[in-house]
């Protein structure tokens, strides 16, 4: 495995973090879509999060992070850690890759990202993706997929909003809180609910993968707040390829004070011309 597609790969894991969900409005009375809208108002919070990814043809790969983000900017910050497939791994060496990512939502969304492993091309610098001009050259209004009520520019709780068939199964405390642990579907046609882009979006993956739905599970407080979330995708190609990936997500912290800052351009180096 060459070292660029290794690069490649762990920022298909940073921007899975980073847009996992696309925000889309429900009138339900689901609970689970009546806390993601309400967590969804607050002003800011911390996140943890673990994830795994498998890649056929390449492997599994692990990452987990943390950071905070803000409501009011729609901008966040994490910090992130790799476990890549041995192959990959073998290539960089035996350290565990780290990533510092920056996301500015303030018009449209930014991503800014530095790594030890990005050194060769960007020295100590951060590389920049504009993915709202990426997703221009495509053809996709990124601004009208993103729901600018989201305090989490991450848009998981976009996904809960298009919960379906949520119910209870138990209970637990999460970070020393009570919560209710509901189990339910993400209806990928509620998500795309008057939304003619991310409309479009979802067709393609129904047509080309088959697939209408997601399972997740939610753990609200007695606030009627998500203390965390997981969510399961998948998605298989007609060439037999497929993708999976599990991701876990707790929020706490609510109100946090948050302090979030773009990099100065001189110690950022723009690829998003680069494609």
């Amino acid at each position: 495995m060459s070292l660029r597609r290794v690069l490649s790969l762990l920022c298909l894991a940073a921007s899975a973090a980073a847009l996992v969900g696309c925000g889309g409005d429900t009138l339900s009375f689901d609970p689970v879509a009546s806390a993601a809208t309400k967590t969804a108002t607050s002003q800011s919070a911390r996140v943890a999060f673990t994830a795994t990814m498998n890649i056929d043809g390449v492997g599994g790969m692990a990452f987990s992070g943390s950071g905070v983000f803000d409501g009011r900017s729609h901008s966040g910050a994490l910090n992130m850690r790799f476990q890549l497939p041995a192959d990959a791994q073998a290539q960089l060496g035996a350290a565990e890759p780290t990533m510092q990512m920056i996301m500015d939502g303030r018009s449209g969304l930014v991503m800014y990202m530095r790594s030890p492993l990005f050194a060769r091309v960007a020295g100590d610098r951060w590389i920049k993706v504009d993915l709202a001009k990426l997703a221009n050259k495509q053809g996709v209004d990124l601004n009208a997929l993103m729901n600018a009520n989201q305090a989490d520019p991450s848009q998981t709780l976009g996904m809960l909003k298009a919960s379906a068939d949520a119910h209870p199964i138990g209970y637990d405390h999460i970070r020393g809180v009570f919560t209710t642990h509901y189990k339910l579907e993400i209806d990928l046609a509620r998500l795309a609910k008057q939304n003619t882009s991310l409309r479009k979006m979802v067709d393609t993956i129904r047509q080309v993968t088959g697939t209408t739905s997601y399972p997740a599970e939610a753990w609200i407080d007695d606030a009627g707040r998500v203390r965390r979330m997981k969510i399961d995708m998948s998605f298989n190609s007609p060439a037999g390829g497929a993708l999976t990936m599990s991701m876990t997500e707790d929020l706490y912290a609510f109100g946090t004070k948050v302090d979030i800052h773009a990099p100065a351009a001189s110690k950022v180096l723009d690829v998003s011309q680069a494609g």
